[in-house]
C-alpha cells in the first residue's frame, strides 16, 4: 500500500490543478460558467477559448446569481 501514496498524492495534485469552472450553457455568440462567488478570472480564461473558435473575443457581461450558484456570462464579439 505505501508505494502507492505517492501516485495517489500526485494525481490528488493533478486533479487540483486541472479544477476550472463548468460550462453552463453555450450558444454562439454566448457561452456562460458557473463560478465561486464573483471570481470570473478562469470563465475568462475559458471563454476566450470558446469564442476564439468563431474567430471572435470574449467580452464579460457579469455575474449572476442563480438557484445552482453564480453564473459568469460572456459573448462573442467580433474581434477589432
Amino acid at each position: 500500500m505505501r508505494p502507492a501514496f505517492p501516485l495517489l498524492a500526485l494525481l490528488g495534485l493533478l486533479a487540483a490543478c486541472n479544477a476550472s469552472p463548468p460550462q453552463v450553457a453555450a450558444a454562439p455568440p454566448s457561452v456562460s460558467y458557473q463560478v465561486s462567488g464573483s471570481d470570473a478570472g478562469q470563465a475568462g480564461v475559458k471563454a476566450q477559448h470558446y469564442c476564439e473558435q468563431f474567430g471572435r473575443s470574449a467580452q464579460f457581461q457579469g455575474v449572476q446569481t442563480t438557484a445552482s450558484g453564480n453564473v459568469a456570462t460572456y459573448t462573442c464579439s467580433a474581434s477589432r
